[in-house]
Order: C-alpha cells, then sequence, then structure tokens
C-alpha cells in the first residue's frame, strides 16, 4: 500500500497540505507516452491530476499526518470538513465542465486536433472521479497513523 503524507499547520489559520503522494502513472502505453510528454512541458498540469486521482483513491492510501499537538479525533474531524470543501468544489467543476463541453464542438471545425475538447473533457473525468470518490470516503476508515514531529 502507497503511502500520502500530510501536514496540518498549526491553529489559527489551520491549513492541510498534501507533502508526497505518488505521482501518476499508467500502465497502457499510449497513455504513459502522454503522461511524460506532461511531465517534461506542463509539470503543473501533471501535479494537478495526480492530486485529482489521488482524491478519488485515498482510501487506497496509508496516510501519515503531521499534526503538531492534534490527536486523532481531531484530525479526522479535520479532513471530514476537508473533504467535504474539497467535494463541493469538484461538484461545481464537474457542472461548469460539463455546461462547457458541448460549447467545444465549435472548435473541432478547425484543423487539427480538437485540444479544448479533450483538456476540458480530462479535467471532468478526473473532477468527476474525485467527486464520486469524496462522496463515498468515511473519514473513520481511513488508514490514518499520526506522525509526532
Amino acid at each position: 500500500m502507497d503511502r500520502v503524507t500530510i501536514e496540518i499547520s498549526p491553529a489559527p489559520g489551520r491549513m492541510l497540505r498534501l507533502l508526497d503522494y505518488p505521482e501518476l502513472s499508467s500502465n497502457h502505453k499510449l497513455v504513459s507516452k502522454g503522461i511524460d510528454v506532461l511531465r517534461k512541458h506542463a509539470p503543473g498540469v501533471m501535479r494537478y491530476l495526480s492530486l485529482q486521482r489521488l482524491l478519488g483513491h485515498l482510501p487506497d492510501y496509508t496516510i501519515e499526518v503531521r499534526a503538531g499537538g492534534m490527536n486523532e479525533t481531531d484530525v479526522r474531524e479535520y479532513m471530514q470538513a476537508w473533504m467535504r470543501r474539497k467535494r463541493l468544489r469538484r461538484l461545481f467543476y464537474v457542472i461548469a465542465e460539463a455546461l462547457l463541453l458541448p460549447f467545444t464542438a465549435f472548435v473541432a471545425v478547425l484543423p487539427g486536433p480538437n485540444v479544448v475538447f479533450y483538456g476540458l473533457f480530462v479535467l471532468f473525468y478526473f473532477h468527476f472521479k474525485a467527486f464520486l470518490s469524496l462522496s463515498r470516503i468515511n473519514v473513520n476508515q481511513l488508514s490514518i497513523s499520526l506522525v509526532q514531529d
């Protein structure tokens, strides 16, 4: 089982940051080649898609939390609120992208590949998968371990 490292900054202004998580990968040759191109030319997009994939598969990971003085109950409550915010944001993204997808058909008449449609569809796919997963996750069933600094 892979590991994810999360840091929760101390109060006031508590923030959750993902420090270490697996990068997006694929066993499919064509998808793997596309991922390599993203890694080389658009590392920010690569990190963002890796984060979306992580949110979609969070229960599959062991989560190490650096929470400086918080107990496990507080960490789980904070993560529940964090996931609720992420789920609502993903719902907004999915609705906006679903509304924009039909308009990308007008761009298809231009010569060359329809990069606008493909890019928007990839974002829609990852946001939708993350939304569905975040809707099903029960924080009490996540494998969380507190790490003392």
